[in-house]
């Protein structure tokens, strides 16, 4: 007579809960990085937003040979309008409109005032200009953005 045996074939169930406790804990230990990271990543590319919309009000000032504006929406965080200002009596012409930036905190040093480039592309009134972005409770989430009196626009981290 033969024998049948049967091969079972499969998980046990001591094995799955195994793999459960190995994974949950790979989640519960990567989840707040990925946060972390995702963090720092909004307030640099929030930065570089702020660097390229000063950077284009200087080239604008430049091309144009006029004052151009770059004035908040209420507050900076609000979001900001550049404006290139009319002469001899032309309207003002509407360059970049940046929208609510959400997630992070957004301050000016000087508080909420124009910042405004010459025809030269120079800030008038030859005071630089500090932005800072931020978000708190996330370490090395916190960038600088400064405008220099020659016009000159740099990012950093601090």
């Amino acid at each position: 007579m033969r024998k049948l045996h049967n091969k079972v074939t499969g998980f046990t169930l001591i094995e799955m809960i195994i793999t459960l406790v190995i994974g949950s804990l790979l989640l519960a230990w990567g989840v707040p990085s990925y946060r972390d990271f995702k963090m720092r990543k909004m307030v640099t590319d929030n930065a570089n937003q702020i660097v390229f919309s000063l950077t284009q009000a200087r080239a604008e000032a430049i091309r144009y040979g006029v004052n151009v504006v770059v004035s908040p929406n209420g507050t900076w965080q609000d979001g900001w309008t550049v404006v290139a200002e009319g002469i001899d009596g032309n309207p003002d012409i509407d360059i970049a409109n940046q929208d609510l930036i959400e997630g992070v905190e957004l301050t000016a040093a000087g508080g909420n005032k124009n910042i405004v480039f010459n025809r030269i592309g120079g800030l008038v009134g030859g005071v630089s200009e500090q932005f800072r972005v931020q978000v708190s409770g996330v370490a090395n989430a916190e960038r600088r953005v400064e405008v220099s009196p020659s016009g000159t626009v740099k990012a950093w981290r601090p």
